[in-house]
């Protein structure tokens, strides 16, 4: 009796170095799946502390852009306080020195007074305004604007006088008894019999 042979192949046996060679890079993929998975828990560790500094950031730079801006509000009240303390100052000081130079020219203008005075008497003894000009060190011109500034006092005075001896002589009237001296404005003159009457005179 033959024996039948089997037809199905025999399953060669993988040597030694064919498992080694397997069994190491099955090694390297465990070993690059852990790299991985450190790295990505890695990443994920390193995201938390970013987004939290940069949303701090955020918030810093908002409080600082927050206090700039009230600073320079601030500022600018402060500035425009500054310039109505300012434009107050500077008027305080205009009107200081209007009224400096207005006591200034008062005073000047009682010593040209003086001064023309002064020539007015010089020219009153015979000396021409050359020779005045000469003996005040000041120019002839300077002493004809003296001289008729004197001259112009002088007239001012007498028609100051003559007023005041008017009002003198009308006030002596009026007092010493005779209501009569006096002679009443124009439009307001009161007939004698009118005024003596007692009685009074309707008006037109």
């Amino acid at each position: 009796m033959v024996e039948r042979q089997s037809k199905e192949p025999r399953r060669k046996r993988r040597s030694s170095a064919t498992l080694a060679r397997l069994e190491a890079a099955r090694h390297r993929r465990v070993e690059q799946l852990e790299r991985e998975r450190e790295n990505e828990a890695r990443v994920d560790a390193a995201l938390g502390p970013f987004v939290e500094a940069m949303t701090a950031i955020e918030a810093v730079e908002r409080r600082r852009d927050d206090r700039i801006g009230a600073l320079e509000a601030q500022l600018g009240r402060r500035l425009a306080e500054l310039d109505r303390q300012r434009a107050a100052k500077v008027a305080e000081f205009e009107w200081s020195a209007e009224q400096v130079r207005a006591d200034a020219e008062m005073e000047i203008g009682e010593w040209r007074a003086v001064m023309a005075t002064s020539v007015a008497e010089i020219r009153a003894a015979d000396v021409g305004a050359a020779e005045t000009g000469a003996l005040l060190g000041i120019s002839a011109k300077a002493v004809t604007a003296l001289s008729r500034s004197a001259a112009a006092a002088s007239d001012v005075d007498g028609q100051r006088s003559d007023a005041d001896s008017t009002h003198a002589e009308a006030v002596e009237a009026a007092t010493s008894g005779d209501e009569r001296a006096v002679e009443a404005p124009v439009g307001e003159q009161v007939e004698p019999s009118e005024r003596d009457s007692g009685v009074d005179v309707p008006a037109d």
